[in-house]
Protein backbone atom coordinates (compact mmCIF):
# COMPACT_ATOMS: atom_id res chain seq x y z
CA UNK A 1 0.00 0.00 0.00
CA UNK A 2 3.09 2.46 0.94
CA UNK A 3 4.80 1.46 -2.15
CA UNK A 4 1.70 2.51 -4.34
CA UNK A 5 0.89 5.62 -2.65
CA UNK A 6 5.05 6.33 -3.40
CA UNK A 7 4.70 5.45 -7.06
CA UNK A 8 1.46 7.74 -7.39
CA UNK A 9 2.92 10.57 -5.98
CA UNK A 10 5.91 10.39 -7.89
CA UNK A 11 4.20 10.36 -10.83
CA UNK A 12 1.63 12.77 -9.81
CA UNK A 13 5.37 14.99 -9.71
CA UNK A 14 6.24 14.21 -12.95
CA UNK A 15 2.94 14.91 -14.58
CA UNK A 16 3.00 18.42 -12.51
CA UNK A 17 6.69 18.71 -13.94
CA UNK A 18 5.02 17.75 -17.63
CA UNK A 19 2.12 20.49 -17.25
CA UNK A 20 4.41 23.27 -16.10
CA UNK A 21 7.24 21.89 -19.26
CA UNK A 22 4.22 22.43 -21.80
CA UNK A 23 3.63 25.93 -21.37
CA UNK A 24 6.99 26.82 -21.91
CA UNK A 25 9.20 27.47 -24.93
CA UNK A 26 12.37 25.47 -26.26
CA UNK A 27 14.58 27.98 -23.85
CA UNK A 28 12.71 28.06 -20.78
CA UNK A 29 12.21 24.22 -21.24
CA UNK A 30 15.59 23.75 -21.13
CA UNK A 31 16.24 25.98 -18.09
CA UNK A 32 13.48 23.82 -16.27
CA UNK A 33 15.55 20.80 -17.22
CA UNK A 34 18.51 22.40 -16.10
CA UNK A 35 16.76 23.29 -12.65
CA UNK A 36 15.48 19.60 -12.30
CA UNK A 37 19.05 18.30 -13.04
CA UNK A 38 20.46 20.56 -10.21
CA UNK A 39 17.50 19.32 -7.97
CA UNK A 40 18.42 15.22 -8.51
CA UNK A 41 21.97 15.81 -8.35
CA UNK A 42 21.46 17.48 -4.56
CA UNK A 43 19.31 14.98 -3.26
CA UNK A 44 21.14 12.07 -4.39
CA UNK A 45 24.78 12.53 -2.69
CA UNK A 46 25.94 8.98 -3.26
CA UNK A 47 24.62 8.79 -6.76
CA UNK A 48 26.66 11.61 -6.99
CA UNK A 49 29.77 10.18 -5.29
CA UNK A 50 29.35 6.95 -8.15
CA UNK A 51 29.42 9.68 -10.96
CA UNK A 52 31.94 11.78 -9.75
CA UNK A 53 34.17 8.56 -9.43
CA UNK A 54 32.78 7.74 -12.71
CA UNK A 55 34.46 10.56 -14.72
CA UNK A 56 37.64 11.02 -12.48
CA UNK A 57 38.65 7.05 -13.62
CA UNK A 58 37.58 7.89 -17.22
CA UNK A 59 39.46 10.99 -17.68
CA UNK A 60 42.41 10.63 -14.84
CA UNK A 61 44.07 13.68 -16.65
CA UNK A 62 41.45 16.00 -16.07
CA UNK A 63 41.41 18.71 -12.78
CA UNK A 64 39.50 17.67 -9.73
CA UNK A 65 37.17 20.98 -11.26
CA UNK A 66 36.70 19.93 -14.43
CA UNK A 67 35.19 16.65 -13.35
CA UNK A 68 33.15 18.04 -11.29
CA UNK A 69 31.41 20.68 -13.94
CA UNK A 70 31.11 17.38 -15.86
CA UNK A 71 28.99 15.85 -13.22
CA UNK A 72 26.69 18.80 -13.09
CA UNK A 73 26.34 18.99 -16.98
CA UNK A 74 25.54 15.09 -16.68
CA UNK A 75 22.81 15.77 -13.97
CA UNK A 76 21.49 18.78 -15.87
CA UNK A 77 21.37 16.28 -19.04
CA UNK A 78 19.13 14.15 -17.28
CA UNK A 79 17.24 16.82 -16.57
CA UNK A 80 16.67 18.36 -19.45
CA UNK A 81 16.11 14.48 -21.14
CA UNK A 82 13.29 14.42 -18.60
CA UNK A 83 11.42 17.39 -18.62
CA UNK A 84 11.08 16.57 -22.70
CA UNK A 85 10.45 12.94 -22.67
CA UNK A 86 7.49 14.60 -20.54
CA UNK A 87 6.24 16.67 -23.71
CA UNK A 88 6.86 14.23 -26.32
CA UNK A 89 2.74 14.60 -27.11
CA UNK A 90 3.74 18.65 -27.80
CA UNK A 91 6.78 18.31 -29.49
CA UNK A 92 5.11 15.89 -32.04
CA UNK A 93 2.44 18.49 -32.58
CA UNK A 94 4.74 21.29 -33.03
CA UNK A 95 6.58 18.78 -35.53
CA UNK A 96 9.64 16.88 -34.76
CA UNK A 97 11.89 18.83 -37.13
CA UNK A 98 11.69 22.27 -35.06
CA UNK A 99 13.44 20.12 -32.30
CA UNK A 100 15.77 17.59 -33.99
CA UNK A 101 17.75 17.43 -37.11
CA UNK A 102 19.85 14.32 -38.97
CA UNK A 103 22.32 14.60 -41.63
CA UNK A 104 21.43 11.68 -42.99
CA UNK A 105 18.03 10.47 -42.03
CA UNK A 106 17.52 8.38 -45.51
CA UNK A 107 20.22 6.18 -44.25
CA UNK A 108 17.60 3.91 -41.46
CA UNK A 109 15.36 3.62 -45.29
CA UNK A 110 18.02 2.06 -47.26
CA UNK A 111 19.27 -0.03 -44.84
CA UNK A 112 15.69 -0.95 -43.83
CA UNK A 113 14.97 -1.66 -47.64
CA UNK A 114 17.06 -4.55 -47.79
CA UNK A 115 14.71 -6.84 -45.83
CA UNK A 116 17.17 -8.45 -43.15
CA UNK A 117 15.88 -6.27 -40.57
CA UNK A 118 17.66 -3.11 -39.07
CA UNK A 119 19.77 -2.47 -35.75
CA UNK A 120 19.56 1.39 -34.51
CA UNK A 121 21.99 1.46 -31.67
CA UNK A 122 22.97 4.32 -29.16
CA UNK A 123 23.11 4.97 -25.32
CA UNK A 124 22.15 7.36 -22.34
CA UNK A 125 23.76 9.73 -24.61
CA UNK A 126 21.85 13.73 -25.58
CA UNK A 127 18.10 13.03 -25.41
CA UNK A 128 18.02 9.12 -26.27
CA UNK A 129 14.07 9.28 -25.83
CA UNK A 130 13.98 12.07 -28.65
CA UNK A 131 16.00 10.18 -30.83
CA UNK A 132 14.46 7.01 -30.84
CA UNK A 133 10.92 8.73 -31.02
CA UNK A 134 11.77 11.23 -34.26
CA UNK A 135 13.92 8.04 -35.77
CA UNK A 136 10.09 6.70 -36.08
CA UNK A 137 8.82 9.78 -37.39
CA UNK A 138 10.84 10.96 -39.65
CA UNK A 139 12.17 7.54 -41.56
CA UNK A 140 9.73 4.48 -42.78
CA UNK A 141 10.81 1.74 -40.55
CA UNK A 142 8.67 0.00 -38.41
CA UNK A 143 10.30 0.48 -34.73
CA UNK A 144 10.33 -1.39 -31.85
CA UNK A 145 12.39 -0.17 -28.81
CA UNK A 146 13.95 -2.29 -26.35
CA UNK A 147 13.06 -0.59 -23.02
CA UNK A 148 14.15 -1.77 -19.02
CA UNK A 149 10.92 -1.12 -17.05
CA UNK A 150 11.18 0.71 -13.74
CA UNK A 151 10.14 -0.16 -10.53
CA UNK A 152 7.43 2.52 -10.68
CA UNK A 153 4.75 0.23 -12.70
CA UNK A 154 2.75 3.53 -12.57
CA UNK A 155 4.78 5.79 -14.39
CA UNK A 156 6.51 3.39 -16.42
CA UNK A 157 3.25 3.04 -18.03
CA UNK A 158 2.35 6.85 -18.18
CA UNK A 159 6.23 6.84 -19.74
CA UNK A 160 5.36 4.16 -21.96
CA UNK A 161 1.88 5.51 -23.65
CA UNK A 162 4.38 9.10 -24.42
CA UNK A 163 7.16 6.69 -26.32
CA UNK A 164 4.65 5.09 -28.50
CA UNK A 165 3.31 8.12 -29.37
CA UNK A 166 4.89 8.81 -32.90
CA UNK A 167 4.08 5.03 -34.06
CA UNK A 168 7.03 3.19 -32.48
CA UNK A 169 6.30 0.10 -30.25
CA UNK A 170 7.86 -1.04 -27.15
CA UNK A 171 9.17 -4.35 -25.81
CA UNK A 172 10.65 -5.31 -22.61
CA UNK A 173 13.94 -6.07 -22.09
CA UNK A 174 13.11 -9.26 -19.76
CA UNK A 175 10.73 -10.30 -23.02
CA UNK A 176 11.29 -13.51 -24.72
CA UNK A 177 14.51 -13.76 -27.03
CA UNK A 178 12.23 -15.47 -29.68
CA UNK A 179 9.83 -11.84 -29.68
CA UNK A 180 12.98 -9.86 -29.84
CA UNK A 181 14.30 -12.14 -33.18
CA UNK A 182 10.74 -12.47 -34.19
CA UNK A 183 10.83 -8.61 -35.14
CA UNK A 184 14.02 -9.00 -37.70
CA UNK A 185 13.57 -12.33 -38.59
CA UNK A 186 10.09 -9.77 -39.89
CA UNK A 187 12.91 -7.52 -41.74
CA UNK A 188 11.95 -4.75 -39.27
CA UNK A 189 14.06 -2.92 -36.80
CA UNK A 190 14.86 -2.90 -33.25
CA UNK A 191 16.33 0.22 -31.12
CA UNK A 192 18.54 -0.41 -28.19
CA UNK A 193 21.16 0.83 -25.58
CA UNK A 194 23.88 -1.09 -24.67
CA UNK A 195 25.93 1.52 -22.36
CA UNK A 196 24.67 0.12 -19.04
CA UNK A 197 26.64 -3.11 -17.40
CA UNK A 198 25.50 -5.87 -18.24
CA UNK A 199 25.44 -9.69 -16.43
CA UNK A 200 28.68 -10.47 -14.54
CA UNK A 201 28.91 -14.23 -15.75
CA UNK A 202 26.73 -14.09 -18.95
CA UNK A 203 27.95 -11.65 -21.26
CA UNK A 204 31.14 -10.28 -22.96
CA UNK A 205 34.15 -7.73 -21.21
CA UNK A 206 35.54 -5.50 -23.65
CA UNK A 207 37.49 -2.01 -22.83
CA UNK A 208 35.57 1.23 -21.77
CA UNK A 209 37.76 3.98 -21.05
CA UNK A 210 40.70 1.37 -20.70
CA UNK A 211 38.73 -0.23 -18.44
CA UNK A 212 37.45 -3.98 -18.83
CA UNK A 213 33.58 -3.81 -18.64
CA UNK A 214 30.57 -6.08 -18.55
CA UNK A 215 28.73 -5.53 -21.92
CA UNK A 216 25.52 -6.83 -24.04
CA UNK A 217 26.39 -9.57 -26.68
CA UNK A 218 22.94 -9.02 -27.94
CA UNK A 219 23.42 -6.08 -30.62
CA UNK A 220 26.42 -7.84 -31.82
CA UNK A 221 25.12 -11.79 -31.89
CA UNK A 222 21.65 -10.30 -33.16
CA UNK A 223 23.32 -8.53 -36.11
CA UNK A 224 25.94 -10.65 -37.08
CA UNK A 225 23.02 -14.23 -37.45
CA UNK A 226 20.95 -12.10 -38.84
CA UNK A 227 22.76 -10.52 -40.84
CA UNK A 228 20.82 -7.05 -39.97
CA UNK A 229 22.59 -4.22 -40.22
CA UNK A 230 23.84 -1.50 -37.40
CA UNK A 231 22.98 2.13 -37.68
CA UNK A 232 24.59 3.99 -35.31
CA UNK A 233 23.60 7.71 -33.74
CA UNK A 234 23.83 9.91 -30.83
CA UNK A 235 21.68 13.17 -30.53
CA UNK A 236 23.85 16.20 -29.33
CA UNK A 237 22.46 19.03 -27.64
CA UNK A 238 23.22 22.69 -28.85
CA UNK A 239 23.19 25.81 -27.31
CA UNK A 240 19.22 26.24 -28.43
CA UNK A 241 18.43 23.41 -27.01
CA UNK A 242 18.06 21.49 -30.37
CA UNK A 243 19.17 18.52 -31.66
CA UNK A 244 22.10 17.36 -34.10
CA UNK A 245 22.25 13.42 -35.71
CA UNK A 246 24.42 12.38 -37.70
CA UNK A 247 23.89 8.53 -38.27
CA UNK A 248 26.71 6.02 -39.31
CA UNK A 249 26.68 1.84 -40.05
CA UNK A 250 29.12 0.00 -38.29
CA UNK A 251 30.31 -2.24 -40.75
CA UNK A 252 30.97 -5.92 -39.75
CA UNK A 253 30.56 -7.97 -43.28
CA UNK A 254 34.45 -8.83 -42.11
CA UNK A 255 33.40 -10.94 -39.05
CA UNK A 256 32.32 -13.87 -38.43
CA UNK A 257 29.43 -15.35 -36.16
CA UNK A 258 31.00 -16.60 -34.05
CA UNK A 259 32.27 -15.64 -30.42
CA UNK A 260 35.70 -14.13 -31.69
CA UNK A 261 33.06 -11.55 -34.61
CA UNK A 262 30.71 -11.35 -31.65
CA UNK A 263 33.49 -9.78 -28.89
CA UNK A 264 35.22 -7.74 -32.00
CA UNK A 265 31.61 -5.80 -33.16
CA UNK A 266 30.82 -4.89 -29.56
CA UNK A 267 33.97 -3.88 -29.19
CA UNK A 268 33.65 -1.74 -32.32
CA UNK A 269 30.35 -0.21 -30.76
CA UNK A 270 31.82 0.30 -27.54
CA UNK A 271 34.42 2.18 -29.32
CA UNK A 272 32.09 4.73 -31.07
CA UNK A 273 30.05 5.62 -27.70
CA UNK A 274 32.93 6.12 -26.14
CA UNK A 275 33.92 8.66 -28.88
CA UNK A 276 30.82 10.35 -28.27
CA UNK A 277 31.40 10.69 -24.78
CA UNK A 278 35.04 11.97 -25.35
CA UNK A 279 33.58 14.92 -27.52
CA UNK A 280 31.16 15.19 -25.30
CA UNK A 281 31.25 13.94 -22.09
CA UNK A 282 28.50 16.06 -19.92
CA UNK A 283 25.71 14.63 -22.14
CA UNK A 284 26.43 10.78 -20.83
CA UNK A 285 24.41 9.37 -17.85
CA UNK A 286 27.57 8.57 -15.90
CA UNK A 287 25.44 8.07 -12.87
CA UNK A 288 25.46 3.99 -13.52
CA UNK A 289 27.77 1.93 -12.45
CA UNK A 290 29.37 0.83 -15.68
CA UNK A 291 32.41 -0.94 -13.66
CA UNK A 292 30.73 -2.82 -11.27
CA UNK A 293 31.52 -5.93 -12.09
CA UNK A 294 35.68 -6.93 -12.77
CA UNK A 295 36.29 -9.92 -15.30
CA UNK A 296 36.56 -13.06 -14.32
CA UNK A 297 39.77 -14.95 -14.22
CA UNK A 298 40.44 -17.34 -17.26
CA UNK A 299 37.20 -15.24 -18.78
CA UNK A 300 37.46 -18.03 -21.95
CA UNK A 301 34.86 -15.25 -23.98
CA UNK A 302 37.45 -12.98 -24.34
Amino acid sequence: MLERLFYSFTTFILLVIGLISKSLNLRQRGSLGILVGDILRIISPSRQKITFENISNAFPDKSKEWVKKIVIDSYRNLGITLVELLVLEKIYKDGITKYIQYENIELIDELYSRGNGLILLSGHFGNWELLAFSAGLLSKAEITIIVKPQKNYIADRYLNKLRVMGGNSIISMYNSARNIIKILRDGKALALLADQSATEDKDIYVDFFGKPAATYETPAALALKFKSPIIMGFAVRQKDFTYRVKLEELKFDDLNDDPNGRIELTRRHVAKLEQAIRDNPGLWTWQHRRWKHTLPQNNEKN
